[in-house]
């Protein structure tokens, strides 16, 4: 998996799926939420979609 270094959705190629991590200003990283990559392209946008909305 790439080094996290800001909140966002990364690409976890070992375990074949999609991250959305949560960096806090004490450099802790959470794993928040994750989506395999067999799943289809509308569940992706969903997944983002609601990760993304709950970041703000």
């Amino acid at each position: 998996m790439r080094f996290i270094r800001q909140t966002g959705v990364y690409e976890n190629i070992q375990k074949k799926r999609w991250e959305y991590w949560v960096v806090y200003d004490d450099n802790i990283l959470i794993m928040v939420s994750w989506l395999s990559w067999n799943a289809s392209t509308k569940e992706y946008k969903t997944w983002e979609s609601q990760v993304m909305s709950n970041a703000s």
